[in-house]
């Protein structure tokens, strides 16, 4: 059999097409709906183990197929029994700061991208209790679990000395990188604390609150849902000081395009929450305290 020839016209288009491809970087993988995660009987959750009031990774090291404990991993299990046990959830260690990054390994907040833990298909979701803000929305949607406000938190030295918001300016804060925390801080040195601006240390969720408890830095913030384990697991000498900023939105996050899978997980969360006796209450109560009604209550009650 005689090979086939091209022409010099077609050999320099197909040249071109090929050169295009490689410049362009191959097409994004197509998201994985609930229907095709139902097909295969997987589902690929992320989860950062940032704070052991989220989830702890037993296996340190692991990234894939991982174990975990925590409300978070607990929650997680009880959406799949809420799915009828027909999918089997594979658990995958990720860094925080891993959530949001490009195709680069760069976190934009100003650019509109699909995370590319989301892109690849390697997420289905990010589990977590994950604020939803205005420069996270242009790269995921979310599903959502509860109101929260994020708390100062300070040594107990501190308690009598910051007793609101103004008190905050100059001070030194230790936040994690692209929290909602770090957000918070970043905007209000720009406007309320221009003058006097907040000190940052960026350190992670954990080394922040051990900082604070030292007495190394003057405080941290939290999630509402945070300070509530504290009190009962960890950092004795730490005290909930006040609530800062406005009601934030937190719960789960999911590519833009996967409105089914996002859907299926809030109908979980309301008929959940709506049960007084539900799963997701009875692990709220055992972990943080209080049902979700009580928690939004709580919530509530801040403003």
């Amino acid at each position: 059999m005689r090979p086939c020839k091209l022409d010099f016209p077609t050999a320099l288009t197909m040249t071109a097409l090929l050169v295009g491809f490689l410049l362009l970087g191959p097409p994004p993988s197509a998201a994985r709906s609930l229907e095709q995660i139902k097909t295969t009987g997987e589902i690929r959750v992320c989860i950062a183990p940032i704070l052991p009031a989220y989830a702890v990774l037993l296996d340190p090291g692991c990234r894939d197929d991982c174990r975990f404990s925590g409300p978070v991993h607990r929650e997680v299990m009880a959406f799949v029994r809420y799915m009828g046990n027909t999918i089997r959830p594979v658990l995958r260690s990720v860094e925080w700061d891993e959530y949001f990054q490009d195709a680069t390994g760069r976190t934009d907040r100003e650019a509109a991208y699909t995370p590319r833990m989301l892109a690849t298909d390697y997420c289905d979701l990010y589990a977590g209790h994950l604020t939803r803000n205005e420069w996270r929305l242009k790269k995921v949607d979310f599903a959502i679990l509860f109101p929260s406000r994020m708390m100062v938190i300070v040594n107990h030295s501190k308690k009598g000395v910051l007793k609101n918001a103004d008190d905050l300016a100059g001070k030194t804060a230790a936040v994690e990188k692209d929290t909602s925390f770090h957000t918070w801080l970043m905007e209000k040195n720009k406007t309320a604390y221009a003058h006097n601006p907040i000190v940052m240390k960026l350190m992670s969720t954990d080394e922040s609150l051990a900082a604070t408890e030292r007495g190394e830095v003057d405080f941290t913030l939290v999630d509402a849902d945070v300070a509530l384990w504290r009190q009962s697991h960890t950092f004795r000498h730490v005290d909930v000081a006040f609530p800062v900023g406005p009601v934030d939105e937190i719960g789960w996050a999911f590519r833009r395009e996967d409105g089914d899978l996002r859907d299926a997980v809030q109908n979980f969360f309301d008929t959940q929450a709506s049960d007084g006796t539900s799963e997701l209450n009875r692990i709220w109560k055992e972990d943080f305290g209080v049902t979700l009604p009580q928690f939004k209550a709580l919530i509530n009650a801040t403003k």
